[in-house]
């Protein structure tokens, strides 16, 4: 691996991966997955999105190591190789908001109302129901499966789809200040990924409203001042 592919995953291996886990279990895949992004390997490149589009983002559902993965793959998208930055921008907001039901491209994404269902849900609000079941239960199966819930529970974590979701969102949104020089970048194909990225992210409209306007006043390709067009 090259000093300078080393130095955009710096700090992958700090990542307590095994301790972490994604559709499959353990988690301690993942980085060797994010190096195979970076990789000359056309075919090991592909196999590594898929991988991680199968393990972090299994069926819509995001896992404890879909957000440590985030910072990394925003990294690729930024500063990677060339063949890998589309597919990571792609993966990026599959992570973000795909399969999430709540939003379509006229209206776009309520977050506010996201954000009031993930809360109803908490793990701090779900806790107490998973004490007082596990704590009624006679089944010696049923306490087993209870207290190994009640245990994630306490451990930070929610069952709830909707808050498990919003984590990930928040974990692509602390990464768009670094994202959006990805507006003026020279390939048509990722100006126009993160200009379909932003459109999901109203809370920063102050912000990347106004470039997207300034992309599609000075954009040459169709595509890019179409999306940038409709993202805003």
């Amino acid at each position: 691996m090259t000093n300078a592919i080393q130095r955009l995953l710096a700090g992958l291996d700090d990542v307590d991966w095994a301790g972490l886990s994604h559709a499959y279990g353990s988690a301690e895949d993942v980085p060797c997955r994010i190096r195979a992004l970076c990789g000359a390997d056309a075919q090991a490149r592909q196999e590594a999105l898929q991988s991680l589009s199968n393990s972090i983002f299994h069926q819509g559902s995001r896992y404890e190591a879909s957000a440590h993965a985030v910072p990394f793959l925003a990294r690729i998208a930024v500063a990677g190789p060339p063949a890998a930055r589309e597919d990571t921008m792609w993966l990026l907001t599959r992570l973000a908001v795909d399969r999430h039901d709540e939003y379509d491209l006229t209206t776009g994404i309520n977050t506010a109302g996201w954000r009031a269902a993930a809360a109803e849900h908490s793990p701090e609000k779900e806790l107490p129901w998973y004490e007082e079941h596990l704590a009624a239960a006679t089944d010696e199966d049923q306490r087993t499966m209870l207290r190994e819930i009640r245990d994630w529970v306490a451990a930070g974590n929610s069952p709830d789809a909707r808050w498990s979701a919003l984590r990930i969102y928040d974990a692509v949104l602390a990464e768009l200040p670094g994202l959006l020089v990805l507006l003026d970048d020279a390939d048509a194909r990722i100006r126009t990924r993160i200009a379909y990225l932003l459109a999901w992210f109203p809370e920063v409209a102050a912000t990347t409203l106004p470039l997207l306007l300034a992309r599609t006043a000075r954009e040459d390709d169709p595509v890019v001042a179409a999306t940038s067009l409709v993202a805003a």
